[in-house]
C-alpha cells in the first residue's frame, strides 16, 4: 500500500484501498503498466481504459461482471 503521508482516504487513486462511496465502480491505477494490465485483458466490455497512462474505468461501458476485480493483482478495483 502506497502512503505518500498527504492521504486523505479519498479513494481517487485507489492506493488506500478504502471502499468508495460511490454507486459507480473507481479505479484509478498506475501499478501495472497498460501492455500488461489483466484487468483490461479481462474487460469483455472494454470499459477499462488508459488515460494518461493510468487505468481507469469508463462507468457508462462497465456492466459490473467484476471480471476485473477477480484478475487484480493488488486488490483496487472497487464495484
Amino acid at each position: 500500500m502506497f502512503n505518500s503521508g498527504h492521504c486523505t482516504d479519498c479513494t481517487t487513486c485507489g492506493s488506500c484501498q478504502q471502499a468508495p462511496n460511490v454507486d459507480t465502480p473507481t479505479l484509478f491505477c498506475m501499478h501495472c503498466p497498460p501492455s500488461e494490465a489483466p484487468c483490461l485483458k479481462a474487460c469483455k466490455q472494454n470499459a477499462i481504459e488508459v488515460l494518461g497512462g493510468a487505468i481507469t474505468i469508463n462507468g457508462e461501458k462497465c456492466n459490473l461482471c467484476r471480471d476485473c476485480v477477480e484478475v487484480c493483482p493488488i486488490n483496487v478495483i472497487k464495484i
